[in-house]
């Protein structure tokens, strides 16, 4: 198979040349210098530019004006681009209406010269020196009686007078597309400059066209002719696909060859076609690879490609440009889908994923273009269908891969299975045996020699059970012989640990898989053994370590919990209560009651970042800092400055961060005092009165000189203090899609206002359980709630 894949690799660098080569033909132009750019509706051209065969853009600032009666115009605007976008108040966020495009162009010396024009939404008027030359569909200031028709239309005309400048104006209506204007840049040259330019990408299309119509009839009349591989009749579905669309997109033969197709039709067509082309490359992915692009997210991505092909027909305007815009965005997410399977493929070293990486590259390149552009981010054209042919040309070579692979694979096995079993048994350290029904060793291999002892013609023709000791050799007698009876039809194959024997009676671990065959009519049975010895040595090690390692975080979670105060080790002039679960056994969170200089009552609550062993490692470092602040009366605000400039240096250092909350309550006067650096809302109730505690600091450890504001309450009578972690309210339901939230939270306290404390802790997490509908939360909780003031 190495062999294989090996051998196309010059095949790679061969498309990887073509492909450049193609694009670079096609829309790839060599980087020059800044040519010349229009400034308020004049373009001065250098002498003898267009001299050179090269091709103007006529972009810049073009004069403008709403309608296409003469008057004074409203100002410039810049080509190409939307009228939408631009700054008049007449077209601001306006798709639809009228206006006049007018450009000076001057430097032009005597002779034929012809302006190709692109993308003009929807229908228009060109005027050259005052004479109409050309009217491409029928604009109209009326909606009713304006004909839309798209189109690359080539002007051609004579300048005489090298003095006079060269006016061109253009009358534009659009009362169909979501966006009026200029989208493509036109570009002025020699009329045979511009004649070539077009017939160049004429045959370039041409070409394109019948390089689909090869791969799609080889891939189809190939997979009628095998009928092995259904991603060649989804290949051929594509280049039809991307056929059909040569004709409706860049220079839409469409209307050459059907002068009276409707241009509405043509329309959804060209549009549409995106949806049914996206269901058929899926399916052929789903097709090269059912293993990684597994059925069921084939589906849900296959079904809204049809949906949407289903109500496309229905709209027109902004909420086609609207249905379209979306759909691109979820043709981002079948991007992602086709590089995740890419990726799968690749790692799983499936057979031409080389290939496949390649072309996917390719297409994504095409995408990005194709979608920016319909955004109207960058001014290119749509180039899908070439990288598509580029990336169907990758599929003929990967099906090519396939299928020869398949044919010699197959016919070496024919030829080669008994001599190279035979090579490869004899390279392997494991032991592979082979016995028919009976039980009688048929096959004795070198890696058996060397993990049993015996020779082959020491083992040949014996029973099974002489590998294994006196003691279970009749217990497994009965199993094997069981096994080879049903052939495990249903079960192919069975791996058993068990004690083996050698031949110097030496017991050891095996690990023993079983597996069958049938070959002409007789049925085999393979066995491959390994010692494993070894194995459960380092298994047995490992059990030890994570048994030390259990109990090292069991003695860190006392450690940890030790550090917290509880409602129950002394007597506390308050009533208190405290709900703390960390993630693991040991957490992030921290909390803290104490009694100050001065009487006052100091609630301190943190949360560090991350969880775990990391965050409770931080969080014994904010401990021992907050533990040795200076000056512990001091406003709340105070001590939060100092922790922070203690902690900074080396939490910045880490890129470590942790938010805190310090409250002060005098009992004396009923005043509190608190300072809040980062950490979520705390929540007082008083009086059925809920009062909000909301930041007065930064998270701690951004800055070294961060401030942290004090503020003060006054409460005459009691009120609940409820202090609390994120990990409270940021609980997603089972489905990661809904937030339990801070207003959910907030509003559960203020509804049980009344309930005692210990309940509400107790209620709030069933509340939790309830809406994860599981008894795993994603953070660690810290709540406690204090009445103060009775």
């Amino acid at each position: 198979m190495n062999r294989l894949i090996s051998g196309k690799i010059p095949h790679f660098f061969f498309w990887i040349s073509i492909s450049g080569w193609i694009l670079g033909q096609v829309h790839c132009k060599p980087i020059q210098e800044s040519g010349p750019t229009a400034k308020e509706g004049v373009l001065i051209l250098s002498k003898d530019l267009l001299a050179k065969n090269t091709v103007v853009p006529l972009e810049g600032e073009w004069e403008f004006q709403e309608g296409f009666e003469k008057k004074e115009a409203a100002g410039y605007i810049s080509v190409p681009g939307f009228w939408g976008n631009s700054g008049f108040p007449a077209f601001k966020n306006k798709a639809f209406g009228t206006a006049t495009y007018k450009l000076k162009v001057v430097g032009l010396d005597p002779g034929e010269y012809a302006i190709k024009f692109h993308e003009i939404h929807n229908a228009y008027r060109v005027f050259i020196n005052g004479k109409l030359l050309l009217e491409f569909g029928r604009p109209s200031q009326n909606p009713e009686t304006e004909v839309r028709r798209i189109g690359k239309p080539i002007v051609h005309f004579r300048v005489e007078n090298q003095n006079a400048p060269l006016e061109i104006i253009l009358q534009i209506s659009n009362w169909f597309e979501a966006v009026g204007g200029i989208r493509r840049t036109p570009e002025l040259g020699n009329f045979e400059t511009i004649l070539n330019t077009d017939k160049t990408k004429r045959k370039l299309d041409f070409l394109t066209f019948g390089a689909l119509l090869f791969f799609g009839f080889s891939s189809f009349f190939f997979y009628l002719l095998t009928k092995e591989e259904s991603s060649s009749i989804y290949l051929s579905l594509v280049c039809a696909t991307l056929g059909l669309r040569i004709f409706f997109t860049e220079e839409h033969y469409i209307f050459e060859a059907f002068p009276d197709f409707p241009p509405l039709l043509e329309f959804r067509i060209d549009q549409g076609s995106l949806f049914f082309l996206a269901a058929v490359f899926l399916s052929y992915i789903h097709s090269l690879f059912p293993k990684e692009f597994k059925t069921l997210p084939y589906r849900i991505f296959v079904i809204p490609n049809f949906f949407m092909l289903g109500i496309f027909w229905m709209f027109q305007g902004k909420p086609l440009e609207t249905l379209f815009e979306a759909y691109l965005i979820f043709m981002f997410l079948l991007i992602l889908v086709v590089f995740v399977v890419m990726i799968q493929a690749a790692l799983r070293r499936r057979t031409g994923s080389v290939v496949f990486l390649i072309s996917c590259l390719l297409l994504l390149i095409g995408a990005l273009n194709d979608t920016l552009s319909r955004l109207g981010l960058i001014p290119t054209p749509y180039i899908v269908p070439y990288t598509f042919l580029l990336f169907i040309a990758f599929q003929s070579v990967l099906i090519s891969i396939r299928y020869r692979s398949l044919l010699k694979f197959t016919d070496s096995l024919n030829r080669e299975l008994q001599v190279k079993f035979r090579a490869i048994s004899a390279s392997i350290q494991e032991a592979i045996l082979v016995s028919d029904v009976s039980g009688k060793i048929l096959f004795w291999n070198e890696g058996a020699v060397k993990i049993f002892g015996w020779e082959g013609e020491e083992i040949l023709d014996s029973p099974l059970e002489r590998i294994l000791p006196e003691r279970i050799r009749n217990k497994h007698k009965k199993a094997f012989r069981r096994f080879f009876a049903s052939g495990r039809k249903n079960n192919p194959s069975q791996t058993i640990e068990l004690i083996g024997l050698k031949k110097d009676n030496t017991e050891f671990s095996l690990e023993l898989s079983l597996t069958h065959w049938i070959l002409e009519k007789e049925r085999y049975i393979g066995l491959i053994i390994r010692d494993v010895t070894q194995r459960k040595n380092l298994e047995s090690q490992r059990d030890r370590a994570l048994n030390l390692l259990q109990s090292d975080l069991h003695t860190a979670e006392k450690l940890q919990k030790s550090m917290f105060p509880s409602p129950h080790t002394q007597d506390w002039p308050f009533v208190w209560s405290v709900l703390y679960l960390p993630m693991g056994p040991i957490g992030g969170d921290l909390y803290d009651i104490r009694k100050t200089k001065n009487g006052s009552w100091r609630f301190f609550i943190a949360d560090a970042t991350g969880h775990g062993t990391q965050a409770a490692l931080l969080t014994m470092a904010i401990k021992a800092d907050y533990d040795t602040v200076e000056e512990t009366d001091s406003q709340p605000g105070i001590i939060l400055e100092q922790l922070n400039q203690k902690i900074h240096p080396m939490f910045h250092n880490l890129n470590s961060l942790f938010t805190a909350f310090i409250l002060d309550w005098d009992p004396d006067s009923g005043r509190i005092h608190y300072a809040s650096g980062g950490h979520p809302e705390q929540i007082i109730l008083a009086d059925n009165t809920k009062v909000v505690l909301p930041k007065t600091g930064p998270i701690l450890g951004l800055k070294s000189s961060a401030k942290f504001q004090t503020r003060s309450y006054r409460f005459d009578s009691p009120f609940r203090l409820f202090l609390f972690s994120d990990g409270a309210f940021e609980v997603f339901d089972k489905n990661l899609m809904q937030l339990y939230g801070e207003e959910r939270f907030h509003s559960y306290l203020h509804e049980n206002s009344r309930t005692p404390i210990s309940e509400i802790l107790d209620s709030h997490l069933k509340s939790l359980y309830h809406f994860r509908e599981s008894r795993e939360l994603t953070d660690d909780l810290t709540l406690l709630a204090i009445t103060l003031g009775e």
